[in-house]
């Protein structure tokens, strides 16, 4: 198969597209394609429908791009058009993502983080090292900041309840996790 150079003002999405492409995602995309260029091509029907690679397209179209590479097949049925894209969208879904795999490559980044499509501040976190993460943790473990301490000072005993009697000090069954607020019985 061949690809050609076709001009975006000749191409069209596909009356029913299977994936919504949010402003993010296309952000994203244009970003990836500033950063790289167009890595992959457009796939397109003989006329100029777009089954694969709509997103991408509404990247191009955004950064104003007049031309785009695409690979045309030529000859497939309506059914296996509807197939092609069904299956181009599903596909990638079925992948799993290789944690470890991911820290390793963000880590030899060495902090340059402009990674298209992830957040900067995720991808810094991944660089943590797990005995560093752990040791902050644990750090912070049964600290209550201000607000919390607020929060269990301004809870008040309905009246009724065993613990209301002011004549005795005050032993209430219900514990407040310091983390979340979750309020239980030991």
């Amino acid at each position: 198969m061949k690809t050609e150079t076709v001009n975006l003002a000749d191409l069209r999405p596909p009356p029913r597209n299977v994936r919504v492409h949010p402003e993010k995602q296309i952000t994203e995309l244009a970003r990836s394609v500033e950063m790289f260029g167009q890595t992959r091509p457009l796939v397109i029907d003989e006329t100029g429908v777009v089954l694969v690679g709509n997103g991408l397209l509404s990247a191009l179209k955004k950064l104003e791009w007049e031309t785009a590479s695409a690979l045309r097949i030529n000859g497939l049925s309506e059914n296996d058009k509807r197939k092609l894209m069904l299956s181009d969208n599903k596909l990638y879904t079925l992948g799993i993502d290789d944690y470890d795999a991911i820290m390793d490559l963000v880590r030899e980044l060495d902090d340059d983080l402009t990674v298209p499509g992830f957040d900067e501040e995720l991808l810094r976190r991944f660089t943590v090292e797990v005995e560093q993460a752990t040791a902050q943790g644990l750090g912070d473990f049964g600290r209550m900041t201000e607000g919390d301490v607020q929060q269990a000072a301004a809870r008040t005993i309905p009246a009724g309840s065993p613990d209301a009697d002011t004549s005795q000090p005050v032993v209430s069954k219900e514990t407040v996790c310091p983390r979340c607020g979750h309020v239980f019985e030991p």
